[in-house]
C-alpha cells in the first residue's frame, strides 16, 4: 500500500486509532473532558482529513474500498453528525455518572464502522463495516447497565442484527456462487442479468435467491416494514444519544452502500420490483399508522423513522440519476433533522436521571423553554414536509423523481402517507404549546451547556437554509452522486 494510499485512507484512520487512544487511556486517567475533547477533537480531525481526501480522490485501495467524492460526502454527513452527537451526550451521561472513556470509544468505533461502509466497494468491506458498527451499538444501546429498559433494548437489537446479518451472509454467499465476483457493482449487475433467466439457468435461481437475502438483510438494518419489530423497542429503550446515532448515521451509513451497490442498476431491475414496491407502499402506511398510536416521543420518532425510509425506497425504485439524487438529498435532509430532534429529547433528558420520552413530558414546554420548543417544532415540520425545511424539498425530490420515472402510484401513494403523518407530528407541537402562557414556571430557556445551544442553532439555521436556498445543496449531492451514476 502506497503513501498516496494511506492519505486517502486517513479519515477512515483517524477515528479508529482515536478509539483505539481514548479506550487505552481510560486505564491510565479518569479525566472524563480529556476522553470527551478526544472523541470531539478525533472527529473534527477526520472531517479535516475529509477535506484534504478531495485532492487525491477517486481513488480506489486495493478492491475493497474506494475514495470518491461519494464516499467523502457521506464521510462529511457521518462525522459531523457523530461529533454533534458527542457533544449532545456528555451532560447526559454526566447526570448519570456515566461519562466514561468506554462510551466515547464505543461512539469512536461506530464512526469507523460508518465510514468503512461509505467507502465500501466489496462485499467484504461492507460485512466489516456492518459489524465494527454493529457490535458498538450493541454496547452503547446497553450502557446505562442499572436500566432494565436499555438492557432489554440491547438484547433485542442483538438477536435481531445478528439474524439480518445472517441473512446478508448468505445471501453474500448464494451471489458468489452465481456470478463469481464479490465486488458490489459487478455483482448487482450480474443478478440483473441473470434475473430474466430464472427457471432457465441454475445461476440465475441462485443469483436471485441471493439478491432477495440480500435485499431481507438491508431491510431488517433500515427497519422496513414487517422487518422493523426492533426499532420501537429500541428507540425507546437506548439511551437518548445512542437512539439518535441509530436513527441518523447508522441509518446513513446503510442506505449510502446500497445506493452505491444497486444504483448503477437500478433497483426495480434486479427482480422482484413489484414485492419491493409493496414494501415500501407497506413500511410508509404503516410507519405512520403505528406512530399515531404513540405517547412516547422516542416510539414516535421511530415509526417516523421507518416511514422516512419507506420514502427513501421510492427515490430507489425511480431509479436512475434523478432517482439516486433524490435519495442521497433525502438521507442530507432527514439525517440533519432527525439530530436536532434527538438533540432537544437528550438536552432535556440532561435534566435529570429520568428519560424525556414521555409526551406528557413536552406539555407546556413552548412557554416554558422555548427556545428549546421552537427548535424541536422546526424539526417536526421538516419531518412533516411542511415548507420552508429541508424536509420539504426532500419530499419534493423524491416525488419528482418517482413521477419522472414513471411510478406515479408510487408517488400518490408517499403524498398520501405523508398526510396522515402530518397529524402526529402536529400532535408534539400541539402538545408543545398547550399550556397558557401565564401558568408557565420561570425556567431557563437554553440549553445548560454552550456548545449544545450552538449545535442546535446551527442545525436549525441548516434545515432553514436548504429550505430556503436549495442549489448548493443540490449542487453538492449531484457532484457526489456523479461519481457513482454518470449523467
Amino acid at each position: 500500500m502506497s503513501g498516496a494510499d494511506l492519505w486517502s485512507l486517513a479519515p477512515l484512520i483517524v477515528p479508529a486509532l482515536a478509539g483505539t487512544l481514548v479506550m487505552l487511556l481510560g486505564g491510565f486517567n479518569a479525566n472524563r473532558r480529556l476522553h470527551h475533547g478526544l472523541a470531539v477533537g478525533a472527529l473534527a480531525a477526520a472531517l479535516l482529513c475529509v477535506g484534504m481526501a478531495y485532492g487525491t480522490a477517486p481513488r480506489t485501495v486495493t478492491p475493497l474500498l474506494i475514495i470518491d467524492s461519494y464516499a467523502l460526502f457521506f464521510l462529511t454527513l457521518i462525522y459531523a453528525a457523530t461529533g454533534l452527537l458527542a457533544m449532545f451526550a456528555r451532560p447526559y451521561l454526566a447526570v448519570r455518572e456515566k461519562d466514561t472513556d468506554a462510551f466515547y470509544a464505543l461512539l469512536l468505533f461506530a464512526a469507523t464502522g460508518m465510514g468503512v461502509l461509505a467507502c465500501s466497494n466489496h462485499f467484504a468491506a461492507l460485512f466489516l463495516g456492518l459489524e465494527i458498527l454493529t457490535v458498538s451499538l450493541y454496547t452503547l444501546i446497553g450502557y446505562l447497565r442499572e436500566d432494565s429498559r436499555s438492557l432489554e433494548a440491547a438484547a433485542k437489537y442483538l438477536v435481531l442484527a445478528a439474524l439480518s446479518s445472517s441473512f446478508l451472509l448468505f445471501g453474500i454467499a448464494l451471489v458468489y456462487a452465481a456470478t463469481g465476483t464479490l465486488l458490489l457493482n459487478p455483482a448487482f449487475r450480474a443478478i440483473a442479468d441473470l434475473a430474466p433467466q430464472f427457471g432457465q439457468q441454475a445461476e440465475a435461481a441462485w443469483a436471485l435467491a441471493g439478491g432477495i437475502f440480500l435485499f431481507v438483510g438491508f431491510a431488517f438494518k433500515l427497519a422496513l416494514v414487517p422487518f422493523h419489530m426492533w426499532s420501537p423497542d429500541v428507540y425507546q429503550g437506548a439511551p437518548a444519544p445512542v437512539t439518535a446515532l441509530i436513527a441518523t448515521g447508522s441509518k446513513g451509513a446503510v442506505l449510502a452502500v446500497l445506493l452505491r451497490a444497486v444504483g448503477p442498476v437500478g433497483l426495480g431491475e434486479i427482480g422482484g420490483a413489484a414485492g419491493i414496491t409493496v414494501l415500501a407502499v407497506l413500511t410508509m402506511f404503516g410507519g405512520n399508522l403505528l406512530a399515531l398510536l404513540q405517547d412516547d416521543l422516542k416510539r414516535l420518532l421511530a415509526y417516523s423513522s421507518v416511514a422516512h425510509l419507506g420514502y427513501v425506497m421510492v427515490a430507489l425504485l425511480a431509479g436512475g440519476v434523478a432517482g439516486a439524487q433524490a435519495m442521497t438529498f433525502y438521507v442530507l435532509a432527514y439525517v440533519l433533522t432527525t439530530l436536532g430532534a434527538f438533540g432537544v429529547v437528550t438536552i432535556l433528558s440532561s435534566e435529570s436521571p429520568c428519560e424525556a420520552d414521555s409526551l406528557a413530558a413536552y406539555r407546556g414546554i413552548g412557554w416554558r423553554r422555548p427556545w428549546l420548543a421552537a427548535t424541536l417544532a422546526v424539526m417536526i415540520l421538516s419531518l412533516a414536509g411542511i415548507p420552508p425545511t429541508a424536509g420539504f424539498l426532500a419530499k419534493v425530490a423524491v416525488l419528482g423523481a418517482a413521477i419522472e420515472a414513471g411510478r406515479l402510484g408510487l408517488a400518490i401513494a408517499m403524498a398520501l402517507a405523508s398526510g396522515v403523518a402530518i397529524y402526529f407530528y402536529l400532535r408534539v407541537i400541539v402538545v408543545m404549546y398547550m399550556q397558557e402562557e401565564e401558568d408557565a414556571t420561570e425556567a431557563s430557556s437554553l440549553p445548560s451547556s454552550f456548545a449544545n445551544a450552538v449545535a442546535l442553532l446551527v442545525l436549525v439555521a441548516l434545515v432553514i437554509a436548504i429550505g430556503l436556498h436549495p442549489t448548493p445543496w443540490f449542487e453538492a449531492v449531484r457532484v457526489a452522486v456523479a461519481t457513482i451514476l454518470p449523467a
